[in-house]
């Protein structure tokens, strides 16, 4: 199975997580497990946006797939690194 690159908006928040987290399910019920998240345009995260991110790793670990995230920004990886989620994703430095 080919890779689905997925591109972030440039803010991930209350506003916009709820899209990021539906687009990332419609992916995953196309039965698509490899997925890379572009965040070459995101500068800011949420709460919100972290939660749809650890839901779809969740996922895509339960059918053995890879979510890699690559193109972090500073301030992204700054909030990845505080809330501990450095660990739980998988992030292409």
């Amino acid at each position: 199975m080919s890779e689905t690159i997925y591109k972030t908006e440039k803010r991930i928040d209350i506003k916009t997580a709820p899209k990021l987290e539906a687009e990332l399910k419609a992916f995953a019920e196309a039965g698509n497990y490899d997925l890379v998240i572009d965040m070459a345009e995101t500068n800011y995260i949420s709460s919100v946006g972290l939660r749809a991110l650890l839901s779809m790793q969740k996922e895509v670990n339960k059918h053995s797939g890879m979510m890699l995230i690559r193109n972090v920004s500073e301030a992204v990886r700054d909030v990845f690194d505080v809330t501990g989620f450095s660990g739980l994703l998988t992030i292409e430095e």
